[in-house]
């Protein structure tokens, strides 16, 4: 785990040292910021299901809930 860990971190890194231009360093801005994005979310999800797992008897995911009803 830890060796799959330092390559993530590893590639990251070179990801943002081969940007040469502003596109790629908005591009770059852009991939981390959907990272983060759903890194939170997963965490989210993970915390709510560790403290209220109930909330998630009720869930639905979209118009394929809704199709045979």
């Amino acid at each position: 785990m830890k060796t799959i860990m330092k390559n993530m971190v590893h590639s990251y890194v070179e990801f943002w040292n081969e940007a040469e231009t502003p596109l790629d360093y908005v591009i770059n801005i852009w991939v981390t910021a959907l990272g983060a994005l759903a890194l939170t979310g997963f965490g989210k999800v993970m915390f709510e299901l560790l403290t209220d797992p109930a909330q998630f008897s009720n869930a639905t995911f979209g118009i394929f809930d809704t199709l045979g009803s």
